[in-house]
């Protein structure tokens, strides 16, 4: 609902507990916390502009609004900057990096000699041994994977981690009952152990829910601090039409683990779902994809928020308006989506009066609300906007100058030219990356000259990229 695409104005049972409990080997993290630092959402939004084209200044805002509690601002930048901005292991880097404090593993084949050389070294050493498993485990090389799964298991068979990625690997090669085999095999020698509980419940928990029952009181005495348990007895509850007994467990289970993506992903599907609970299923949802975007329950959670928020925002919209809440008021909701239907109104009951506001909303820090704005000014400007346009192309904020080069090309045309080419010479990625966006959007044919001329000077390899794809693929006027 909120995002447009970039070149459209400015962002134109035993598998559950695998699931829930026991992460696969290429999820393990690595490394330590960054030191914490904490800039101003100006300097941080002054940072975005300025080195547009990389992911790390997108993160940094997404963090920023996630940490002052607007996590639904912390989304929709995370979505936009991963649907329009970056390719998927670009974003996935820079965000372990931002929200988990370190990046994720090196899979490259530099890291594949190193290890394997380490590996010569020392054939005993597990943690080289799990390293390269991950490896083909992520390249989905299973025989090399295997190899170096069983050889970790030899040397710590009490290792659940071990076992469980084995027998994914073997469900990816379409034997699921080689799977289940290890599964069962290791619940029968490690039975005492957290994961032989949780392989032993989930065999019965469906058939015989009596048994699943008394193996959890035994194993929640013995982890009292272990959320999967009390999920599971939620699951059970659930199933026996004890909603509200499910509902309580569910919610402790995901207190107990707030670091758990499955949990809180499944724990929002219960609210979603069973309980019809559209704000408490969102905020699961919510926790689940800032732990991990490629959050999955049985549909991907990004998918689920949108959706919901849409609902919320419209129901949250209407109530404000019914209640005589002014625009102005309404502008300055936290939800994204309120404030976009706010703007979509405006847009609907023209008056002259909303510039002002529009103006205001062109520093917005969701990208969609913001070409919103920017696009009705450009529909509604005439020549009498150029005193306001002239001072919008020296704002403070780089977020605004670059967008009004979209209302200048538009509404000056040639006029608009020499503008353009002091812009294009700016340091700011975004300025530079606008002016071009607004010489092929609505230069024509001189527009995308001057886009041509520039390429070679273009310092950016990403927007060089961009400009030879956009002037190659736009169709002479």
């Amino acid at each position: 609902m909120l995002h447009s695409k970039h070149f459209q104005t400015h962002q134109a049972a035993i598998l559950m507990w695998s699931l829930l409990v026991a992460p696969a080997w290429a999820m393990r993290s690595e490394g330590s916390a960054l030191q914490s630092q904490s800039p101003t959402v100006s300097e941080l939004r002054a940072e975005y502009a300025k080195r547009f084209l990389e992911p790390a200044p997108h993160m940094a805002l997404a963090k920023y609004f996630c940490d002052k509690g607007n996590r639904l601002q912390a989304f929709y930048i995370l979505e936009t900057a991963r649907r329009t901005r970056f390719e998927e292991d670009e974003f996935n880097k820079a965000f372990a990096l931002a929200f988990r404090g370190s990046p994720p593993p090196d899979y490259s084949q530099a890291a594949e000699v190193s290890l394997l050389n380490a590996h010569a070294g020392d054939p005993n050493k597990v943690e080289t041994i799990v390293k390269l498993g991950n490896l083909y485990i992520f390249r989905e090389d299973w025989a090399k994977a295997k190899e170096y799964i069983s050889k970790a298991i030899r040397l710590q068979p009490e290792e659940f981690e071990n076992t469980d990625a084995l027998a994914q690997v073997f469900r990816h090669e379409g034997k699921p009952e080689e799977g289940n085999r290890l599964l069962r095999e290791y619940s029968h020698k490690y039975p005492e152990t957290l994961n032989g509980y949780q392989l032993r419940i989930a065999e019965v928990s469906e058939k015989d829910p009596a048994k699943a029952k008394l193996l959890l009181a035994e194993a929640s005495k013995k982890f009292p601090q272990e959320g999967g348990i009390v999920f599971e007895l939620g699951a059970i509850h659930q199933r026996e039409g004890k909603l509200q007994e499910a509902e309580k467990h569910f919610v402790r289970a995901a207190q107990m683990s707030p670091d758990s993506v499955n949990i809180q992903a499944w724990v929002g599907r219960f609210f979603y779902k069973v309980k019809k609970d559209d704000r408490r299923a969102l905020d699961y949802y919510l926790n689940a994809y800032l732990l991990d975007p490629h959050a999955y329950e049985t549909e991907y959670v990004e998918s689920r928020i949108p959706k919901i928020n849409a609902l919320l925002a419209k129901a949250d919209y209407e109530q404000q308006r019914k209640s005589g809440v002014p625009l102005t008021k309404i502008l300055e909701d936290p939800n994204p989506g309120v404030v976009y239907l706010a703007v979509e109104e405006m847009s609907a009951k023209w008056d002259p009066a909303y510039l002002k506001l529009l103006l205001d909303l062109m520093g917005h820090d969701d990208g969609g609300i913001r070409s919103y704005a920017t696009q009705i000014i450009k529909e509604k400007a005439d020549r009498s906007f150029d005193e306001t346009l002239r001072a919008l192309l020296n704002d403070k904020d780089l977020r605004k100058r670059g967008l009004a080069a979209y209302i200048a090309v538009s509404l000056w045309k040639q006029e608009s030219f020499g503008v353009m080419r002091s812009m294009l010479k700016e340091e700011s990625q975004l300025l530079r990356f606008d002016a071009v966006s607004a010489l092929i959007m609505e230069g024509g044919a001189d527009g995308r000259a001057i886009v041509i001329e520039h390429l070679p000077r273009e310092p950016d390899p990403t927007l060089r990229k961009m400009i030879e794809s956009a002037v190659t693929s736009r169709e002479p006027e």
